[in-house]
Parts: C-alpha cells; structure tokens; sequence
C-alpha cells in the first residue's frame, strides 16, 4: 500500500529533528574541544606553578654559614646557625625590640634560619656578619647602605628599618632539603614576620 502524504511528511519531519538534534550535539561538541587549547593557554604553565616552589639541598652547609638563593626574583638567605649565635639570640628581650619577635616567632629549627634578604628600610640587601653586627654584641646581618642592624633570627635591632626582615614559606622536605614558597605567594610584599602567619608549603 503505498504511503499517504502525511505519512511522508512525518517521516520527513523526523529525519530533519534527528539531523537537527545530531547536527547540534556535533557542533557543541566541536565548540567545546576548539576551546579546550585557548582555556589551557589561559591557565598557568607547569613552568610558572613550578617557579613559586624552589628545592633547595643544604646538606653542604656548614654551621656559620650563609647560603643566598633566588627565589622569585628575590634573594632569599638560609643561615645554618651556630650554638653560640642560637645562644646570643637568646639573650635578647624580645620586649626591648621595635619589632618584638622571640626565637620561637621567627624559626622552625633553632639552628637553621630562612628570610627574605631584603632590608625592610629601602629594599637593599643586608650583608652577613659572622662575628658581631657594627656596635652591637649580636652576630647577624648588616645593611651598611643606611646603618640597618639585625641579628641571626633577622630581627631588627638597630637603624632605620621599621620592622624584622621578612620570612618566606619553607618545609623540611628531608633533614638536608628544604622547599621553599609556595605557588601564591608572593615573598617580600607580603610582609610576614612571625613563622605561625606564614602560608603551609
């Protein structure tokens, strides 16, 4: 029997809505992945989250000793200390102190010390002194541009600087490596100075 014109206007109809219906789920489908490269050149490069991050192997560093390291474009000290400069520390009241801090507030470790080397006056970079800071009984850091005076926990003791240098986020990774910063943060501008205000690693 052959097919009336109504049926084959509803079978006509139905090819269309099925050609319609697959037309549009390809399209979406083909919108969706061309914009797949454009979302992945939006986001940040394995490259950039690695940079917030930096490994760093002191198992060579003695004790006294200084190791400068970059970090986001900024210095940052690592300072393995001695007794006798964990001692010296320890003698300060942290009352007396412009930027009051206590041992405690500035290390995880007694004998390891991690900070942004920058001076918290004009932004120069602090040189180490071993043995004493200039006219003070403290070893530590000394920044001769304008007379800045810190000892080994970076808290200021004397000169222009307003406060203690600023910490950077680290973890002991194992005993000898540290990983320094994290993904976000962004070092000297966010103005920490105490170790419980720092972001985890």
């Amino acid at each position: 029997m052959p097919e009336s014109p109504k049926d084959i206007k509803n079978k006509e109809i139905s090819r269309r809505t099925f050609l319609t219906t697959v037309t549009v789920a390809l399209g979406a489908v083909g919108a969706g992945l061309s914009a797949v490269p454009f979302i992945e050149a939006m986001s940040p490069t394995k490259d950039i989250l690695a940079s917030g991050r930096l490994e760093v192997d002191i198992s060579s560093l003695k004790d006294g000793e200084l190791k400068t390291v970059i970090w986001r474009k900024q210095p940052v000290f690592i300072l393995r200390r001695t007794p006798q400069m964990i001692e010296a520390a320890a003698g300060v009241d942290p009352s007396a102190l412009a930027d009051p801090a206590s041992p405690a507030d500035r290390v995880f470790r007694p004998d390891l010390f991690v900070c942004i080397g920058i001076c918290t006056h004009l932004g120069c970079i602090p040189k180490f002194m071993p043995d004493r800071v200039p006219d003070t009984d403290q070893p530590g850091f000394y920044c001769p541009c304008h007379g800045g005076k810190y000892d080994t926990l970076g808290r200021r003791l004397a000169g222009p600087p307003p406060e203690n240098l600023h910490l950077v986020p680290y973890k002991f990774e194992t005993e000898n490596k540290l990983l320094i910063g994290t993904e976000k943060f962004p070092g000297y501008g966010a103005d920490v100075r105490k170790i419980d205000n720092l972001p985890k690693v």
